[in-house]
């Protein structure tokens, strides 16, 4: 495993959850949540945007913003007696950490404060980009241009422009984002 791989520290939802709510009650700040998903999308999600064998990515990420968490993806949540829609949404962290609490996922956050809110909300409610994440699971990469939706990934680097290019994957954010934890 090269130095890269090395120092990340992936975290359970339980550490996450602790590390996210620091020494105050409450949440803060803003941050990407980069997911590695254990489900037979999420590795092959992995397996095709991965640039080498064994290098580490995620199958999804999302922005964490005070109390909530905003993402795209195609997964309906009950949780609460509420349910929470596909596409690009935005829901509280605390649903979000219950509802991961029954999955084996890993998680690493990165927190920054360069980040565009009005871009975050303004793309609520807009459909999961299934054509391209169709794109990146059959040819590895996609240009975003036949869906009016956003995938997880497009969706974050609209609100955070770390990537010049128009559909990055989460492996393309997460190499930027280590990159960036070495400056």
């Amino acid at each position: 495993m090269d130095d890269l791989q090395s120092d990340i520290n992936l975290l359970n939802i339980y550490d996450l959850e602790k590390e996210l709510k620091g020494k105050t009650v409450k949440y803060s700040g803003f941050g990407l949540l980069f997911c590695f998903g254990s489900s037979f999308v999420s590795k092959v999600i992995m397996a095709k945007t991965r640039q080498f064998e064994g290098e580490i990515v995620p199958s999804h990420v999302a922005m964490i913003y005070g109390s909530f968490v905003f993402e795209s993806t195609t997964d309906v949540v009950r949780i609460n007696n509420k349910e929470v829609k596909s596409g690009v949404r935005m829901w509280l962290l605390k649903d979000f950490i219950q509802a991961e609490k029954n999955k084996l996922t890993k998680y690493y956050y990165y927190k920054t404060n360069k980040f565009d809110k009005d871009m975050m909300l303004e793309c609520l409610h807009l459909p999961y980009g299934k054509d391209s994440i169709i794109d990146f699971v059959l040819k590895n990469k996609s240009e975003g241009t036949n869906t009016n939706g956003l995938i997880c990934s497009q969706y974050a680097n609209k609100c955070t422009k770390l990537s010049k290019q128009r559909c990055p994957s989460p492996a393309d954010l997460f190499r930027i984002v280590k990159d960036l934890r070495k400056e």
